[in-house]
């Protein structure tokens, strides 16, 4: 019985927790909605302010400021389709370099030696064994 009340609870809480859930969306795509539509609206209103000064300031006919009005747009649309299938796909990732391919590199053999030796023994002793060397070679 007790068990039967508990589940009975626990499932009225995670109805209530997914109700919440959808009434944040509901609010927060609201307000994307709402400021959407004044984005769009602003964007009208810069357009027809752009044709406006075209017109009367530059004294475009209307027809070529309603030209160089679409040639600007079509501009920007092109960007934008050139931009977005690039922001879709991951990145991708180098391939791990091969023995033969890091030959090229000394720098390269180097680091990955360096790191390798650190991984084995440690920072602290490789250190160690660095200044000692510095020593030793100093000497002669």
């Amino acid at each position: 019985m007790l068990r039967a009340a508990l589940a009975l609870l626990s499932t009225l809480q995670i109805g209530a927790r997914i109700k919440q859930s959808v009434e944040r969306s509901l609010r927060q795509a609201a307000v994307v909605a709402v400021a959407v539509v004044l984005l769009i609206a602003a964007v009208v209103f810069g357009l027809i302010a752009a044709y406006q000064a075209l017109v009367s300031i530059y004294q475009f006919d209307a027809v070529e400021a309603a030209a160089i009005m679409a040639g600007a747009l079509l501009l920007i649309g092109l960007i934008v389709l050139a931009i977005v299938p690039s922001m879709g796909r991951p990145p991708k990732e180098a391939p791990a370099p091969t023995r033969l391919a890091s030959t090229a590199d000394p720098a390269a053999m180097i680091d990955q030696g360096v790191g390798k030796a650190m991984q084995q023994v440690g920072p602290v002793p490789l250190l160690v064994a660095a200044f000692l060397a510095g020593i030793f070679a100093g000497r002669r």
